[in-house]
Protein backbone atom coordinates (compact mmCIF):
# COMPACT_ATOMS: atom_id res chain seq x y z
CA UNK A 1 0.00 0.00 0.00
CA UNK A 2 2.98 2.20 0.56
CA UNK A 3 4.17 1.43 -2.55
CA UNK A 4 1.18 2.75 -4.45
CA UNK A 5 0.93 5.86 -2.84
CA UNK A 6 4.55 6.84 -3.13
CA UNK A 7 4.29 6.13 -6.90
CA UNK A 8 1.20 7.50 -7.05
CA UNK A 9 2.78 11.04 -5.31
CA UNK A 10 5.85 10.91 -7.58
CA UNK A 11 4.36 10.80 -10.77
CA UNK A 12 1.93 13.50 -9.65
CA UNK A 13 4.68 15.92 -9.08
CA UNK A 14 6.67 14.97 -12.03
CA UNK A 15 3.62 16.30 -14.28
CA UNK A 16 3.97 19.20 -15.93
CA UNK A 17 1.33 21.75 -14.44
CA UNK A 18 1.31 20.01 -11.20
CA UNK A 19 0.41 22.37 -8.22
CA UNK A 20 3.09 20.53 -5.68
CA UNK A 21 2.11 22.54 -2.90
CA UNK A 22 -1.23 20.94 -2.67
CA UNK A 23 -0.08 17.55 -3.93
CA UNK A 24 2.46 17.78 -0.76
CA UNK A 25 -0.53 19.12 1.81
CA UNK A 26 -2.87 16.24 0.56
CA UNK A 27 -0.06 13.74 1.56
CA UNK A 28 0.34 15.18 4.34
CA UNK A 29 -3.36 14.52 5.53
CA UNK A 30 -3.51 11.43 4.02
CA UNK A 31 -0.59 10.01 5.90
CA UNK A 32 -1.61 11.74 9.93
CA UNK A 33 -3.01 8.47 10.65
CA UNK A 34 0.12 6.94 9.97
CA UNK A 35 2.99 5.00 12.09
CA UNK A 36 5.83 6.75 12.95
CA UNK A 37 7.42 3.46 11.53
CA UNK A 38 4.65 3.90 8.27
CA UNK A 39 6.24 7.54 7.45
CA UNK A 40 9.76 6.84 7.60
CA UNK A 41 9.07 3.87 5.02
CA UNK A 42 7.24 6.06 2.90
CA UNK A 43 9.32 8.90 2.51
CA UNK A 44 12.53 6.10 1.94
CA UNK A 45 9.32 4.93 -1.07
CA UNK A 46 9.39 8.46 -2.63
CA UNK A 47 13.01 9.77 -2.54
CA UNK A 48 13.82 6.25 -4.39
CA UNK A 49 11.09 6.69 -7.23
CA UNK A 50 11.97 10.45 -7.61
CA UNK A 51 15.30 8.84 -8.35
CA UNK A 52 13.77 6.11 -10.86
CA UNK A 53 10.89 7.39 -12.84
CA UNK A 54 12.55 10.31 -15.36
CA UNK A 55 9.93 12.10 -17.48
Amino acid sequence: MLDKIAYDYVTEIKTRSANVAKIKYELAERVKKYSEEDKIKLRELIQKWLSEIKF
